[in-house]
């Protein structure tokens, strides 16, 4: 593959990441994230999975310069690293079976870091602006990790799911620094089911996200149609990518256990254990993120989404600027999510 750079397997990680502050506890609850100037969302994001019972932070800091960096330094439970290449440079990524993916080096780290770092455990991956909700009755993720070892599962699935403000005047207010803060602010879901799960099958993303429903009702990012297309009769081809609607938030790495892509590993999820990611997408951060990612070209496409996310703001302003449709509801508990089929335990 001549145009997709360098080949690095999971094995090459220390030839391309440094490790610059503290070391991997074996057996700690451990939870890995990529993140790029989110200090907003850090405060959050770290007392919220304190909360429900990680133990150590293992964080890639891909270059932040808006004070996140030092922040991250001062956190006695996070292990920080580093590495001189950019999230979106293009790369082969070699997997342990002999395949291979032309993707990003920001790709390639979510499959090596964990997997060297914390060899046969099961580690979490989240976003910064992921944060997962427990099942009814469950207060810790020590229970999910107990679950996943008394099953023997390597995986386990959770719907991926933007929260969103009543309205655009939201996003004009500060930005929440708790929890709770930002449940507060940006309550509201769409209430149906985004991905299936089947014994032995890799999850089918079939629903459709709040990105994906706002693109449509403000006719952003349509299918173009050549000529050929129009002549022939056949559908244009999308601009870009739907939205995620599922991630593996928490895999086992090991020898037959690995992350390929984003959103999926090589051996299937369980079938019975579906939780929830809320994706805090929509908040006063949205205009500064559409920014960042405009300019970096780092994400999908050369971040062809947040160009139609700029777009989107555009239209909403000069309407109602609403972001209510007939599915969306305030949530209070996660027995909605159960019930809209977002969830499963």
């Amino acid at each position: 593959m001549a145009d997709s750079g360098k080949r690095l397997g999971l094995e090459d990680l220390w030839d391309e990441v440094r490790r610059v502050q503290g070391a991997p506890r074996p057996g700690a609850r451990k939870l890995f994230v990529i993140l790029r100037d989110e200090m907003a969302f850090l405060p959050a994001f770290l007392a919220h999975y304190r909360a429900i019972g990680f133990e150590q932070f293992l964080v890639f800091d891909d270059g932040s310069e808006d004070g996140g960096g030092a922040y991250l330094e001062a956190q006695e439970d996070v292990v920080l690293y580093r590495a001189g290449m950019g999230f979106g440079a293009p790369v082969e990524i070699a997997f342990p079976d002999g395949s291979t993916r032309a993707d990003r080096f920001g790709t390639w780290v979510k499959a090596a870091l964990p997997h060297v770092e914390a060899p046969g455990e099961v580690v979490a991956y989240f976003d910064a602006d992921e944060f997962l909700i427990l099942p009814p009755g469950v207060t810790s993720v020590a229970e999910v990790y107990a679950r996943m070892e008394a099953r023997a599962t390597p995986a386990t699935c959770a719907s991926l799911v933007e929260f969103f403000p009543e309205d655009l005047a939201a996003l004009a207010a500060p930005m929440p620094d708790t929890p709770e803060g930002l449940f507060a602010a940006y309550p509201y879901f769409e209430a149906e089911p985004l991905v299936a799960l089947s014994p032995g099958a890799q999850p089918d993303p079939f629903g459709t996200s709040k990105t994906n429903r706002l693109f449509a009702a403000h006719g952003i990012g349509a299918p173009k149609r050549r000529l050929s297309d129009r002549l022939l009769g056949r559908k244009g081809k999308a601009p870009f990518n739907r939205s995620a609607r599922h991630k593996l938030p928490f895999l086992r790495r090991d020898g037959e256990s690995w992350q390929v892509g984003s959103h999926y590993a090589s051996l299937p999820p369980d079938s019975e254990m579906l939780l929830t990611i809320a994706h805090f997408v929509f908040t006063a951060e949205f205009a500064a993120k559409i920014e960042r990612a405009r300019h970096w070209k780092a994400h999908t496409q050369g971040a062809a989404k947040y160009t139609f996310y700029a777009e989107l703001l555009e239209k909403m302003a000069a309407g109602s600027g609403s972001f209510l449709g007939p599915r969306s509801e305030r949530y209070r508990a996660p027995e909605q999510l159960v019930a809209a089929g977002l969830m499963a335990w």
